[in-house]
């Protein structure tokens, strides 16, 4: 399982810790060292590169004010902040620093104020492509491990090529090649970066799971950059309507409780939804709730899968949740 070392560790702190405006500061002036022509506007950053693929992500979080306390439990590779950690999308920045860093330079685009409407991404698409011979988008702004979402893009060939890579095709709303793809004419699409339950205070980061994404974006660069890679047109779904169903799982999500609040399993405080750790009940087969105080001492993460889940004896624990448990009982027998 990838960790953070100590460099790792203390740049992602950095990133998750800066505002908007200073993290677009911080990484103009760091893209200005690495690539020749580099784009700067009040909407956007734009880094022209030497690989016809675009990285994309968006510099700002939903949360208004920046975590003031992280932590990161090694072991399980979780990063979490009580105060909202902000890993979307600031696991994509990070990313693509380590992408760079790993010295590949593909063309990159950064966009503000994603989080309210895809506003910097819709301003950059008023623009002509300031990229020329572009073949394909990536954006690193997905929850997961193994996501890859196309939106309103039909284009089977390219879709194909994606999950080549271990990426399974899901469904997502929106986010800023949502706007890029119709108005360039060129495919994109968004990956996993490992964060979970993004927009609220209960958000974590599975650092092994980003890296296995950096990972695979990496493969995808590699053979881009070592084969001729044709320019994937953006074709539109147009009136297509799709079902989606996301991960099945008996689990109750929410109860009669929810229009006045949820309580907290342990302290029996009421939150919003959003302020709470969905976790799988070990005793009954569904999901209960947690605060962040009760949190600390009661849930883990599985190892497997990443979920968290009630840990109600240290000594006991395996470190899986109940679900895992289940089916490795299954496969032993």
């Amino acid at each position: 399982m990838k960790v953070l070392n100590e460099r790792e560790y203390g740049l992602l702190e950095r990133i998750v810790s800066l505002s908007q405006a200073e993290l677009k500061a911080t990484l103009a002036q760091y893209l200005k060292g690495k690539y020749k022509k580099v784009i700067i506007e009040k909407e956007y950053i734009v880094a022209v590169g030497d690989i016809p693929v675009a990285l994309v992500a968006h510099m700002d979080t939903v949360f208004y004010n920046q975590p003031s306390e992280i932590y990161y439990d090694q072991r399980k590779a979780i990063m979490w902040s009580p105060d909202g950690l902000g890993a979307d999308d600031r696991a994509g920045i990070f990313a693509i620093i380590q992408i760079i860093a790993d010295g590949y330079r593909p063309h990159i685009i950064l966009t503000t104020d994603e989080e309210r409407g895809g506003l910097g991404a819709q301003a950059l698409a008023k623009k002509k492509c300031p990229i020329e011979f572009l073949r394909f988008m990536i954006q690193l702004d997905r929850k997961g491990s193994n996501d890859c979402v196309f939106y309103e893009c039909l284009n089977p060939e390219f879709i194909k090529f994606i999950e080549h890579f271990g990426f399974a095709e899901a469904v997502g709303s929106f986010s800023d090649i949502s706007f890029l793809m119709p108005a360039w004419r060129i495919c994109g699409v968004n990956l996993s970066i490992g964060y979970k339950d993004e927009h609220t205070i209960a958000e974590t980061l599975n650092v092994h799971w980003m890296f296995k994404t950096i990972s695979k974006v990496e493969d995808i660069l590699e053979e881009v950059r070592k084969h001729d890679c044709p320019q994937y047109e953006f074709r539109e779904i147009g009136n297509k309507l799709q079902d989606y169903y996301s991960f099945m799982r008996p689990y109750e999500t929410y109860d009669d409780t929810y229009d006045t609040g949820t309580p907290c399993k342990c302290c029996g405080k009421y939150f919003f939804d959003f302020e709470l750790f969905p976790t799988k009940s070990k005793k009954e087969h569904k999901m209960v709730y947690y605060c962040p105080d009760c949190a600390v001492d009661r849930v883990e993460w599985c190892e497997e899968c990443g979920h968290p889940y009630e840990m109600i004896d240290p000594e006991d624990d395996m470190g899986y949740c109940p679900d895992c448990m289940e089916a490795f009982s299954v496969k032993d027998n």
